[in-house]
């Protein structure tokens, strides 16, 4: 296997460890005209899918980052460290439509290479992903348990699939 794909493999896997130790990672969106965004996600996927290493991430319609990801098909998912385990939980319980959340976190945000989403500078690991699919849940499709689990309010997230353009590492 080309070491490029060893890279993003390495990184998906310190990603997951990073889920189930902290509770989650950032995703990162940045809707046209509009500052970026901080959310915390605690589902990732990833794999090849037609062919192309893939990050899955799922967001809700009640969610700023759903208005951006409307606007904008790129993301970036970034890997806190040990010690963010405070700006995790603090953007998973605040919506950016009235707060900047890199303003208030103090991360930095970095673009690299011209791509429209910024990084996390913090975060050692960064997954910049355009999506190439996305896929409404569908309620019918799931089990009951699910849905009193998870959807009890109705808000069926969108499966979003993005290419991984390049890893900063």
């Amino acid at each position: 296997m080309p070491s490029h794909q060893n890279q993003w493999m390495d990184a998906l896997i310190d990603s997951l460890n990073t889920i189930e130790k902290l509770t989650g990672v950032f995703l990162v969106t940045r809707g046209k005209g509009r500052n970026p965004n901080i959310m915390t996600i605690g589902w990732l996927q990833g794999g090849i899918i037609w062919g192309r290493p893939i990050l899955t991430v799922l967001v809700r319609p009640s969610r700023f980052s759903f208005v951006h990801l409307k606007e904008n098909p790129n993301f970036t998912v970034c890997v806190p460290t040990d010690d963010m385990k405070k700006e995790i939980e603090w953007c998973g319980s605040v919506s950016g439509v009235s707060v900047d959340k890199f303003q208030k976190t103090g991360f930095t945000p970095i673009y690299l290479e011209g791509f429209s989403v910024p990084t996390i500078q913090e975060c050692p690991i960064a997954f910049e992903c355009t999506v190439v699919q996305k896929t409404k849940v569908i309620e019918t499709n799931f089990a009951q348990k699910i849905i009193d689990e998870y959807y009890a309010s109705g808000d069926f997230h969108f499966v979003y699939y993005g290419e991984i353009i390049r890893i900063k590492r």
